[in-house]
């Protein structure tokens, strides 16, 4: 529930074009839902803890834009860290999945 909370929040800061301080208050939010996937990733018994280490990364890539002078001390770098993250841990949900043996393990318990 929380991370769809985040999602909204920060989906709605973007349609709103809402830039407080000149902050992007949408990257922020979208930095917090992908920690807590990294969280929830990194502690599922499905999922690679690779790729919740991954995402976690990238959240904290994209929270950077919590200050306006760090972000752009870090601009290029703190946009690659945050798309590769993410996109590598999309990439490992789409080629690696997740681990059907635990899956069915889990379902017949």
């Amino acid at each position: 529930m929380r991370l769809a909370f985040c999602n909204l929040v920060g989906l709605g800061f973007e349609a709103l074009g809402l830039h407080l301080w000149g902050v992007n208050v949408a990257l922020i939010f979208h930095g917090l839902y992908c920690l807590l996937t990294g969280y929830l990733a990194f502690r599922s018994a499905f999922l690679p803890r690779i790729s919740g280490v991954l995402m976690a990364v990238g959240g904290l890539a994209w929270l950077t834009n919590l200050s306006t002078p760090l972000t752009h001390r870090l601009m290029p770098y703190n946009v690659a860290c945050g798309f590769a993250g993410e996109g590598l841990f999309m990439l490992g949900l789409l080629v690696i999945g997740v681990s059907v043996q635990r899956w069915k393990l889990r379902a017949g318990a």
